[in-house]
């Protein structure tokens, strides 16, 4: 067993013991009048320059220097270190909530319920929301530390690059939000129909087991809207590529922007033309040209990608993978308060009260108290 402090300067306070001692070696001594009939027979004697001086209210000054001594050592904060109490550390917990698209706040209440202490994180990457999480825990008193994730736990949103910052002694677990299992969701898309450039609202319909895409009414676009510019020895493969690309699709929110695709080497003057009016993406021609076409359509999916969630939800066994357990509580943790200084206090508190009572009493009731009995001549 031992004791820990939370404030250990606070001790210096017990150098204020002094004050009361001064005062009591320093108050002035008045001496008591007797009347006495004559002073013929009394003989003369030389007073002395110096006398010692005797503490007055030896019982009052001891409850006075208490008194102080345990209000400083309240304030330092005492933490009694026992057997039971260091073991006791390992059964609460400290946790973290970090928060990814969560709709119902009932969620995070529901993460947080029998913590020792809690706290949630929201920021827009995920990565930067486990780092404050981390850095939350290293401040928290002695205990298990772990992360909860909870939201919609789709994938893109969290990844195991975002889970190694997160130290190895931080448990990480998961708490996915409950949603519709017929949850739909549209994706406006850019795709040749026909021959004719649409805007359509494709819809992903995420179920259980698997994944649809199905096309939606589509919104005839003017054919220039996207346009490709190259040197006539690679025109024909970059038009072919960006009607591939089209047909294939590409996520598009945008459609008020007309986009030029320049590869290098194109004429300058038809870049001038085109620039006018639209917007210039350049690139270098793709090697092998049988990649041309896909990488065609991962530029364009750079330039106006739609604001959306993967629908596809993380999966339960990839969630379990990622998961562990706490170890145990950091042993250089700061220490809070357990409530030891509470009993300190209360002891401060009953020797102010009988210091203020004994202030009450008569000087020569505590005099007889500090003295013994005189013998009185009859």
């Amino acid at each position: 067993m031992s004791i820990a402090w939370i404030a250990p300067a606070a001790l210096v306070g017990l150098a204020l013991i002094a004050l009361p001692i001064a005062v009591h070696l320093l108050v002035r001594q008045h001496a008591r009048v007797l009347a006495f009939p004559s002073l013929r027979f009394l003989r003369e004697t030389q007073l002395a320059a110096f006398r010692r001086r005797a503490i007055q209210d030896a019982a009052l000054l001891a409850c006075r220097v208490a008194m102080i001594a345990v209000a400083v050592t309240a304030l330092a904060g005492p933490v009694l270190q026992t057997p039971s109490r260091t073991a006791g550390y390992a059964s609460r917990t400290s946790r973290a909530i970090v928060a990814i698209d969560v709709a119902d706040r009932s969620l995070i209440a529901k993460a947080a319920e029998g913590a020792f202490a809690s706290a949630s994180f929201t920021r827009s990457s995920a990565a930067d929301a486990l780092a404050d999480a981390s850095r939350w825990l290293d401040r928290q008193a002695p205990s298990t530390r772990e992360i909860v994730v909870a939201g919609e736990l789709r994938r893109g949103a969290i990844d195991q690059s975002d889970l190694a910052t997160v130290p190895a002694a931080i448990g990480i677990r998961f708490l996915p939000a409950v949603t519709p299992s017929n949850a739909d969701f549209i994706m406006p898309v850019l795709a040749r129909r026909n021959g004719v450039l649409m805007r359509i609202d494709r819809r992903v319909h995420a179920g259980p087991d698997s994944t649809q895409v199905i096309d939606g009414a589509g919104t005839a676009l003017p054919n220039d809207i996207v346009t490709i510019v190259a040197k006539p020895a690679d025109t024909a493969l970059a038009e072919a590529s960006l009607r591939a690309a089209l047909d294939a699709g590409v996520p598009w929110k945008d459609v008020n922007q007309p986009v030029v695709i320049v590869w290098e080497g194109a004429d300058d003057a038809a870049i001038a033309r085109e620039s006018a009016r639209a917007r210039v993406i350049r690139m270098a021609p793709p090697a092998p040209p049988a990649a041309a076409a896909d990488a065609v359509r991962t530029l364009l999916s750079t330039v106006s990608p739609p604001d959306l969630k993967d629908p596809v939800a993380i999966s339960a066994e990839q969630l379990a993978s990622w998961t562990r357990s706490p170890g145990p509580p950091a042993s250089d943790a700061p220490l809070s308060d357990e409530g030891d200084r509470r009993w300190m206090w209360g002891l401060a508190l009953m020797l102010l009260a009988l210091e203020s009572w004994m202030r009450r009493m008569p000087a020569s009731a505590r005099e007889a108290a500090d003295r013994p009995e005189e013998a009185r001549v009859a």
